[in-house]
C-alpha cells in the first residue's frame, strides 16, 4: 500500500524522523531596515534577534496581571518553552506557570529559546499581555516573545544540535497589505553554521523579492530537499522598500537524528 511520507513523519511512524514548521511576522518594518521575522523585530524593536553568548536561564515575565497561574488569571496561566541547552542536545522543553509581571525564572539553561506557546489560560482566548523570554545577566536581552493574544511565538528562526540535520522542504514569504503600505521587500534565508563558535555571521542561502500592491506571496521550492547540517540557526529576513511595511514568512524542516 502507497504511503504518504510526510503524513506518517507527522504522526512519528517515521523512525528518528520529525517534522518541523517556523513561521513569524513582523507588522510594522520602516524603509529600508533589515529585520528579521520575528515577534520583537517591529521597528521600534529588536530588528535583529540574538541569541546568547552562553547557555543561561531566563526570566519568563508578562507586561500584563491577568497572565497569571497562581492565582489563576483569565489569561496565560502555563507556557511551555522549547529551545536548545546546549548545540550538543536534541530540543527539549519546559513548563512555566506565569505569575503576571513578575519575573519566573526557567529550570533549564538555553543556547537558544525558539518557540514558546500558551497551553492553559483563563477566560480571553490567550495572553492578555506580551509575555517574554529575557537572559538572565544578559543585558536585557529577549529572545523570544509572544505577542498580545496570539498564544504562541511567531518566529521564523530555528536552532539545529549537531545531533541532527536539517532539511528544507520549501520557504515562504508574504506582504500582507490590509490597509498598510504599498512596496517591495527582500526576503533572505539566512544561515549560521556554526552557532557553537559565533553567533554574528550568516550565510545567504536565498533572496527573493515581494512586491505589495494588494497582498503578495511568494513560495521556493527545494527538490531535492535542501540539506543543513546541524549546529546551525536558520532564520528568515526582510530588507523593507517602504515604511510600515507587514512581512509573513516561515520554512517547514524535516529533522532527521545522525
Amino acid at each position: 500500500m502507497n504511503t504518504d511520507f510526510m503524513l506518517e513523519v507527522s504522526a512519528g511512524n517515521v523512525p528518528s524522523h520529525s517534522g518541523v514548521c517556523k513561521f513569524g511576522r513582523n507588522t510594522v518594518i520602516a524603509s529600508a531596515a533589515v529585520a528579521d521575522i520575528w515577534d520583537n523585530g517591529q521597528t521600534g524593536g529588536n530588528l535583529i534577534w540574538d541569541a546568547p553568548t552562553s547557555a543561561v536561564n531566563h526570566n519568563i515575565v508578562s507586561t500584563s496581571t491577568s497572565d497569571d497561574g497562581s492565582p489563576a488569571g483569565v489569561g496565560a496561566r502555563t507556557i511551555q518553552v522549547y529551545g536548545l541547552t546546549d548545540w550538543g542536545s536534541k530540543e527539549t522543553s519546559e513548563v512555566i506557570t506565569m505569575n503576571g509581571t513578575t519575573n519566573v525564572p526557567t529550570v533549564n539553561s538555553y543556547v537558544i529559546i525558539h518557540r514558546m506557546k500558551v497551553l492553559t489560560k483563563g477566560a480571553t482566548s490567550s495572553n492578555v499581555g506580551t509575555i517574554k523570554a529575557t537572559a538572565i545577566g544578559g543585558g536585557g536581552l529577549v529572545t523570544a516573545q509572544i505577542n498580545v493574544g496570539k498564544g504562541q511565538t511567531q518566529m521564523a528562526i530555528c536552532g539545529i544540535p549537531s545531533t541532527q540535520t536539517a532539511y528544507m522542504t520549501h520557504y515562504y514569504a508574504s506582504a500582507n497589505k490590509a490597509g498598510g503600505t504599498t512596496g517591495l521587500a527582500n526576503i533572505r534565508l539566512l544561515v549560521n553554521p556554526e552557532p557553537n563558535t559565533e553567533l554574528i555571521n550568516f550565510v545567504h542561502k536565498h533572496t527573493q523579492a515581494l512586491i505589495a500592491t494588494g497582498n503578495s506571496y511568494i513560495r521556493h521550492e527545494y527538490q531535492p530537499y535542501f540539506k543543513i547540517p546541524g549546529p546551525a540557526i536558520i532564520k528568515m529576513q526582510a530588507l523593507s522598500g517602504a515604511a510600515d511595511m507587514d512581512i509573513s514568512a516561515g520554512f517547514d524542516l524535516i529533522l532527521v537524528d545522525n
